[in-house]
């Protein structure tokens, strides 16, 4: 122990080897005859209350190293996160109240994660970043309160993709909420919400497209959601710049405590008082624990701490033989165990939690998601009415046989789909790497916010038209006429415009928009 005071096992030794010394010299005394005798038992009464009087109680422990706890005004960070996003998160919450039903639900779990969100920017405004970063346990932990909140909004849609009423709502909000994600992305989180909020669009878009003519509310809807999605953006350009900011100077991130609800100021419950010492037993003389317990109940004894003394003669008195106490050295304290330096934990998972593989018919509607380095998924059987919904697939080849309404495909990352004929169309969406071939025929192709695709067209899908939108490195291959089978030849889509004004009659102009090829 280091503590002062009675606390010190030092001090306890040297009080105890006084009262010691004192009786030995009362012992002594009392084998000098009668009138010694009472001298010494008169000496003893006199002295028997300084030496068993009962010790002031320890003074308390030092109190343990405290918790980082949340400062009383908001930090920078936490000021500026309330001024640019609680305008637009109410009136994105106000909107969604009167679409209501699924829409509303999906809603206030959006609030929730935005509360999540906040808590985390206050955590790191009041604490040191955690040693390894984003790959330490200690920021997967702290992360995992707004992984439940991003985890309930996405499954809303998952578990409602019958109503198509709402589908695109829920949707826009699913593909756009993963922006909150920034938090753990390093250099450069401000592109990641950009990202998202491009995702966002594509479906928010529907939605007005759907609403533009009937309702209003929808429309305004959309556009608060993707509003909001951009005040996060310039929050995150502004405050945090190169990655959640931390506070040097801050305490233990693994510490830190505060209340859940937004606003508050409290640090939580005080511990709890450590448990009373155990009680002394008179009958035997000592405490029913051992360790530094049974030596303070030795102390409190009073008048009973001489009973379990035993006499002693003067050769073995320690402070009459100096030799005594050179060769009664205390034993020097062990060393220190060294610890081993912590080993850094695996990168935590991703915020969106990986869900199992899919492959379902409901209704006239297949749906296959995620799926990871698979390269048989077969779709056969079908129908002409049926529909193909791809989503969130990595690696994987997927073959539909026969005649279907139409394919969707979403999130997909170097997916592969090889199509007999299509009714409508074929659409792919924020999917890298792609690759498409029409065996028959398909009327339509879409594709939005797609990187490094390639489209191989059959000669009875030489008709299609192909509709393409923030895309980039996307090749379509043509059959040779008169070729070999299986023969194509690649012609890349101009991805360059060129906008000109046009003059027209009676002082009016307008923009004209042409398509630069570039041969060669």
């Amino acid at each position: 122990m280091s503590a002062p005071g009675i606390g010190n096992l030092g001090t306890l030794i040297k009080r105890l080897e006084a009262a010691t010394s004192r009786l030995e010299d009362i012992a002594l005394h009392q084998s000098s005859g009668a009138a010694a005798t009472r001298d010494a038992t008169a000496a003893a009464a006199a002295t028997a209350p300084s030496a068993s009087a009962i010790p002031p109680p320890p003074p308390p422990p030092p109190p343990a190293a405290a918790a980082v706890e949340q400062p009383k005004d908001d930090p920078p960070a936490v000021k500026a996160f309330d001024e640019q996003l609680e305008e637009p998160l109410q009136e994105f919450q106000q909107l969604s109240a009167k679409i209501g039903g699924i829409v509303n639900d999906q809603a206030a779990a959006v609030l929730k994660t935005f509360e999540a969100q906040r808590q985390l920017v206050l955590l790191a405004a009041s604490s040191q970043k955690p040693a390894g970063g984003a790959a330490s346990p200690v920021f997967a932990e702290l992360l995992k309160p707004l992984q439940a909140a991003l985890t309930q909004v996405i499954d809303m849609r998952e578990k409602n993709r019958g109503d198509k009423q709402h589908f695109n709502h829920l949707s826009t909000v699913s593909e756009g909420i993963p922006a909150v994600g920034w938090v753990a992305v390093e250099p450069k989180p401000a592109p990641y919400v950009g990202e998202m909020k491009d995702s966002a669009q594509f479906y928010a878009n529907r939605v007005i497209k759907d609403y533009k003519d009937s309702d209003k509310t929808h429309v305004e809807w959309s556009r608060s959601f993707i509003k909001l999605l951009e005040a996060l953006k310039g929050y995150v350009l502004k405050t945090h710049t190169t990655g959640l900011v931390w506070n040097p100077n801050g305490g233990d991130a693994a510490a830190f405590k505060s209340s859940a609800a937004r606003g508050a100021a409290t640090g939580g419950a005080p511990p709890p008082p450590p448990p009373p010492p155990p009680a002394f037993d008179a009958s035997t003389g000592a405490a029913a624990a051992g360790g530094m317990d049974a030596v303070f109940g030795q102390l409190n004894q009073g008048e009973n701490i001489t009973k379990g003394l035993k006499k002693v003669d003067a050769s073995q008195m320690t402070h009459k033989n100096p030799e005594l106490r050179a060769s009664a050295a205390p034993a020097p304290a062990p060393a220190a165990t060294k610890m081993a330096p912590p080993k850094l934990a695996a990168k935590p998972a991703q915020l969106k939690a990986k869900k199992p593989p899919k492959t379902q018919l409901e209704g006239n509607k297949w749906t296959i998601e995620h799926h990871d380095d698979n390269r048989s998924i077969v779709i056969d059987n079908t129908e002409l009415n049926q529909t193909v919904n791809i989503f969130n697939c990595k690696n994987s080849i997927v073959q539909i046989k026969g005649k279907i309404n139409a394919v969707q495909m979403t999130n997909c990352t170097k997916t592969s789909i090889l199509v007999d004929t299509l009714v409508s169309s074929l659409e792919v969406t924020g999917s890298p790497s792609f690759a498409v071939q029409i065996t028959g025929r398909a009327p339509t192709i879409l594709l939005d916010s797609c990187d490094s695709g390639q489209i191989y067209l059959s000669d009875q899908s030489l008709d299609s038209e192909i509709i393409a939108a923030k895309c980039s490195a996307i090749n379509v291959s043509l059959p040779v006429q008169g070729g070999e089978e299986g023969e194509f030849e690649e012609f890349a889509l101009p991805e360059q415009l060129k906008h000109t004004v046009d003059a027209l009659a009676k002082g009016k102009s307008r923009v004209k928009t042409e398509v630069v090829a570039h041969a060669g």
